[in-house]
């Protein structure tokens, strides 16, 4: 994972949000801007004024500042988490936070989801329960149906709704309103009665009932992915683009016993107060569901006994009973139990539940990294004494690396083989130019070096630099001739044996069939001199001059064939030379690469979790501004 302080950048801040309270917004469009960050105290004490006082009268004793608001605190705190660590928070449910609690205290926004299992896997579909169920639980049995209510029913939950709770008088216009352009997914207002003033917004959507299987195991995923549920919303050119829309509470919503299995299957259903239940078992008995934590309702009998109290109140009793029957009430007395503000409290218990859990998966992520981290400093930590050996080794291994390719090319140059390839002796020896110069290459290019560095190779594997740290060996650039590509199977730099390889391969080949050519070249101007000197003594001129002809095109051949062979000769000589000295320098920095970015990720990981100290800090903060809230 790249360090944190690189993903500072991701979250901008921009001036503070005003307290006053605003219009609601849309469950969605809030998420489009970025939130703003608190205001910032300044502290006076020990400042100018405080020595002006002090000199004014040493009995007066500095006032203790006054007590700061918990609720700025927290504000400012979630705003940090959100800017330091990025990587450890939903960053779309911190944004849901920070908005609650820039309204006023005790009126936070609360929003639930209703989340009907898609129909899969022998699942039945049940997102038209989950929108029977909400109209159930706030319609109002003393007024005749509402148009919200013909609406919520029309409704496609192919898109997901937003279903708006607010007072009739709130919207004197039109009390249901669906908006196209205005929001991003369509928008109903409804009024309730026992939920007018919770301020509360219900999103309705199906769920895919195998969410919880894709994340085995891991708690955390599971519940964001309730909790934080993903929206597709047109966006031209681009299309359908995802959005996540944190909610408060959620309640999954299931028909029958596969309904029941797939829900049962979501390790989350311990907290009631934030994830819930609810599977319509038609005329199931309540011992067959004796310590199962769904709600069993009856959407027929709901829906039966309220259309017979609307018709006439005289069927009161039928509908008690009813109703009783259907459990519906008690979804009702969920949503009011947690969204309605209570007496002597300055959050609602929603907000405080989402800010608890994002601090507990915040401090889970922030162990899990510290683990990961310390691990990896237990295995591949380096001492400083051991890095300098090491260091010092590679050093000496350059040093006699560069005296080795001097002395053993010289000698090789100067002995026996080599001079056997004079251009006096080429006319004859051409075909072992090849043999020689390979030979040669072979015994004499780097091979006491060659062994030294896989030995050092070794000690510096065993100091415990793994490839975790970084690619063992980087390759040379592609421009230079000793560009190889290293096996992954080899642990030690190949810069030598590959150059040797590209020098047996592609120059010594073109130097025998240089060899050749000049041999040729030479006897084909003897040949042709001597022939003209032929036509010139039987032409009337003396042998004198004829055997002068000749003479002239055989040294004139020779000449040639001496300078263009003794330039080729040098012109090896000085690319071997030079080949030797770039493999060694490559060698040598790729084997310095390694101890550096070895040593620099200690460093990074010094400072990484050094990093994650701070962000515990910052959800200390948190912990402790929460605690100080009543």
């Amino acid at each position: 994972m790249p360090p944190i302080s690189r993903l500072r950048q991701a979250v901008g801040r921009g001036p503070f949000v005003s307290l006053a309270r605003r219009p609601p917004a849309c469950l969605f469009c809030i998420f489009l801007r970025r939130p703003q960050p608190p205001p910032q105290t300044r502290n006076f004490v020990g400042s100018r004024f405080e020595s002006t006082t002090s000199r004014t009268s040493d009995t007066d004793a500095t006032p203790p500042p006054p007590p700061s608001d918990p609720r700025r605190d927290l504000e400012a705190a979630l705003f940090d988490l959100q800017t330091h660590a990025p990587n450890y928070v939903n960053l779309a449910r911190v944004q849901l936070a920070l908005r609650n609690l820039s309204q006023p205290a005790g009126h936070e926004s609360i929003r639930v989801a209703f989340l009907g299992l898609r129909g899969t896997l022998g699942v039945a579909d049940s997102g038209h329960t989950a929108e029977q169920l909400l109209r159930l639980a706030l319609a109002d049995p003393l007024s005749p149906p509402q148009e919200w209510e013909t609406e919520l029913e029309r409704h496609d939950l192919a898109q997901p709704l937003v279903v708006r709770v607010a007072r009739a008088e709130d919207d004197q216009e039109e009390l249901v309103k669906v908006v196209g352009g205005e929001h991003v997914v369509p928008e109903i207002r409804a009024s309730s009665p026992a939920l007018n003033a919770a301020d509360l917004e219900v999103l309705v959507m199906r769920a895919d009932s195998l969410a919880a299987a894709e994340h085995v195991g891991d708690a955390i995923a599971v519940e964001e992915a309730i909790l934080a549920p993903t929206v597709e919303i047109d966006t031209p050119p681009q299309g359908p683009t995802p959005l996540a829309t944190p909610v408060h509470m959620a309640l999954l919503v299931g028909d029958g016993i596969p309904g029941a299995a797939a829900i049962l299957a979501t390790p989350l259903l311990e907290d009631t107060d934030t994830i819930a239940a609810a599977v319509n078992f038609g005329a199931i008995g309540e011992n067959d569901l004796a310590g199962c934590p769904l709600i069993k309702v009856n959407v027929t009998a709901a829906e039966q006994g309220l259309a017979l109290f609307r018709e006439d109140v005289g069927n009161a009793m039928r509908y008690q009973t009813l109703w009783s029957e259907s459990n519906v009430s008690q979804i009702s007395e969920w949503l009011k139990s947690n969204v309605l503000p209570a007496e002597g409290t300055s959050i609602k218990r929603p907000v405080r539940n989402l800010v608890l859990s994002l601090l507990q998966n915040a401090s889970v992520a922030i162990q899990k990294e510290e683990a990961r981290d310390m691990a990896l400093a237990v295995s591949g930590r380096i001492s400083p004494h051991a890095l300098a050996r090491l260091n010092q080794a590679l050093s000496e291994w350059a040093q006699k690396a560069h005296e080795e390719l001097q002395g053993r090319l010289d000698d090789a140059f100067a002995s026996r083989s080599w001079r056997k390839l004079g251009w006096w002796k080429l006319f004859w020896r051409a075909d072992d130019v090849g043999m020689v110069s390979s030979e040669m290459l072979a015994l004499h290019f780097l091979p006491d070096a060659e062994r030294g560095i896989i030995y050092l190779a070794g000690r510096v594997q065993e100091a415990g630099i793994s490839e975790a740290h970084s690619p063992l060996y980087a390759n040379p650039s592609s421009t230079d001739t000793t560009a190889v590509v290293a096996h992954s199977e080899l642990k030690w730099p190949t810069h030598i044996t590959f150059t040797r390889n590209y020098l047996q391969s592609k120059t010594v080949p073109a130097l025998q069939a240089l060899a050749q050519k000049l041999v040729l070249q030479s006897a084909s101007l003897s040949g042709l001199g001597t022939a003209l000197a032929g036509l010139m003594y039987f032409s009337s001129f003396g042998l004198y001059e004829s055997g002068a002809v000749a003479a002239l095109g055989v040294v004139w051949s020779l000449g040639a064939l001496q300078r263009r062979w003794e330039a080729a000769r040098a012109f090896w000589e000085g690319e071997v030379r030079e080949e030797g000295r770039k493999a060694v320098r490559a060698t040598e920095a790729s084997i310095a690469s390694v101890l550096d970015l070895a040593t620099q990720a200690d460093k990074d990981r010094g400072e990484e979790l050094e990093e994650l100290r701070r962000v515990e800090g910052i959800i200390q903060r948190a912990r402790d501004a929460l605690a100080r809230m009543e």
